[in-house]
């Protein structure tokens, strides 16, 4: 952080027309204060389930049956336990399956309660598109820094936001093609589950979908913290 300037935060807002919401926000920021501020987004209901779905983030194949099964299942035990799903926020693998499975759902009303799906990436990961688009959409953000911050020939990392998410949090540690650590989830999740104001439980779950080495800081984290993991191997012949 030698080389980085604190700001307030200006970059927020809702994408349309998806109505993702969007924040960016310093990743020093204490968990506790950003799992508060989301209770407070969601009318100050708190999640009694915490279900963080991670696993193959580009190569995820499988078929299309098998696809809806999974997503069904994991969208079905989120309304029916009141969870929060985490993903990595990304357009691809299993984070934009449960994004495109929360979509279709919702179209078709199955399930009456909204599914709160937060997206938990860092600014540095996304691509410059995207960064732009979302200055552009914040209303707080100055027009005038409205710009590249690279060269338009300059090789990033191809990554944008999975909009279907309800929300989407961007922790920022002033690098941009920054690796996608796990270490805000697994505190995200500590935060959420060490809030027992008025007798309230919060218990964390892991869904492992594949998975490749990204996914095995995921897999130290809760097996550190002795929480419960899912792994869900797909075969196909």
């Amino acid at each position: 952080m030698k080389y980085s300037v604190e700001v307030p935060i200006n970059v927020f807002g809702i994408l349309k027309p998806t109505g993702c919401k969007f924040l960016r926000i310093d990743n020093r920021l204490p968990m506790e204060d950003l799992y508060q501020f989301i209770v407070e987004d969601c009318d100050r209901q708190k999640p009694t389930l915490i279900l963080s779905v991670y696993g193959g983030a580009k190569y995820f194949t499988t078929t299309e049956r098998l696809e809806k099964e999974i997503i069904r299942g994991i969208i079905h035990a989120a309304t029916m336990a009141n969870a929060w799903i985490l993903t990595a926020g990304i357009d691809n693998g299993i984070s934009k399956l449960v994004g495109e499975g929360i979509s279709h759902y919702r179209l078709l009303q199955e399930y009456p309660l909204t599914v709160k799906c937060i997206g938990m990436t860092t600014w540095g990961t996304i691509n410059e598109d995207t960064r732009l688009e979302l200055k552009s959409s914040s209303s707080r953000f100055p027009t005038s820094l409205c710009q590249r911050q690279i060269p338009d020939d300059a090789q990033e990392y191809k990554e944008t936001i999975e909009r279907n998410h309800t929300h989407c949090i961007l922790f920022d540690g002033g690098k941009l093609n920054e690796y996608l650590s796990d270490a805000h989830r697994d505190k995200f999740v500590i935060a959420a589950c060490k809030d027992t104001h008025n007798d309230h439980i919060c218990f964390p779950v892991t869904i492992m979908v594949e998975g490749g080495l990204g996914s095995l800081e995921v897999l130290e984290n809760d097996l550190k913290a002795k929480r419960p993991i899912v792994l869900i191997q797909v075969r196909i012949k």
